[in-house]
């Protein structure tokens, strides 16, 4: 485990003001880091480090929380889920004080590694195991996919019906490894999210009913961000809604095969095919 949460908090604590030429100097020195996180999970512009330096402030308290606890729970949420799956996965994590982009992100090139950026996480002890056990989540579904001998050069990473299964999937198995909590826990990681989860149960099939249409018309960046980015949320007045369907499709698929099976569901099956058919019912 990686953390550089340390040197960002000793060189902000030996600064009157913490400036824009102190972030870049953070930066600098974790090019291994921050080659994954710009500009896939944020963009890097001077107007977003300048606006990251200008909210640090705020954050800080929480931050600091965050640098002692997070580290034990990602050890502890680790464990639940090599003893319940019995699958050593050797995760390589890396946790970080970020821009405020992405809060949390599995690289996609190494099915391995999990970045977790503090800065937009809520410290509460209850929202970090949820998300850890989301990200985890990724790891271990890839896994499943891996040991029956998944061709990962044809998986269409950038479509939305991928990425509704993939976060379906984690999405169930955060709720598995860390049961009993309020509904929109996990899909906010805080406690902030009922609003956004009544809107979707409110408006359950008007969702299906656009994401399809987004399907059939042809995908692309627009409709990603809109679907399953903090960016989105033009059509219902929330964002990520794509979470909440993929985890009901997830759930609809685990009754109708079976756990296991909807867990590798995507290598030999038309996956696509069958989201576009559960989506028109």
């Amino acid at each position: 485990m990686k953390t550089i949460i340390p040197d960002f908090l000793a060189l902000y604590d030996s600064k009157t003001k913490f400036e824009l030429h102190d972030l870049e100097t953070y930066i600098n020195r974790h090019p291994e880091v921050f080659d994954q996180y710009f500009p896939n999970h944020c963009p890097k512009t001077e107007e977003r480090l300048q606006a990251a330096t200008d909210t640090y402030p705020g954050k800080l308290n929480d931050i600091r929380t965050m640098s002692e606890k997070l580290p034990r729970i990602i050890e502890e949420i680790d464990g639940v889920y090599t003893k319940v799956f019995n699958n050593d996965l050797a995760i390589n994590y890396t946790i970080l004080v970020g821009t405020f982009g992405s809060n949390a992100f599995v690289t996609r090139e190494i099915k391995g590694d999990i970045y977790f950026a503090t800065e937009k996480l809520s410290p509460v002890t209850e929202h970090l195991k949820v998300i850890v056990a989301h990200e985890i989540g990724h790891v271990t579904h890839f896994s499943f996919a891996d040991r029956q001998g998944m061709d990962w050069k044809k998986v269409d990473w950038i479509h939305g019906l991928t990425t509704l299964y993939t976060e379906g999937v984690a999405t169930y198995l955060s709720r598995k490894i860390v049961p009993g909590l309020n509904q929109s826990v996990y899909f906010t990681y805080d406690d902030d999210g009922d609003s956004w989860v009544n809107c979707f149960e409110g408006n359950k099939r008007e969702v299906k009913q656009r994401f399809l249409q987004d399907v059939l018309s042809g995908w692309d960046t627009v409709k990603e961000k809109e679907w399953f980015r903090l960016s989105g949320g033009s059509y219902f007045g929330y964002n990520r809604l794509g979470y909440l369907l993929g985890t009901k499709y997830v759930e609809h698929l685990v009754e109708r095969v079976g756990e296991e099976e909807a867990f590798t569901f995507w290598n030999g099956n038309d996956m696509k095919a069958d989201i576009v058919a559960w989506l028109k019912k």
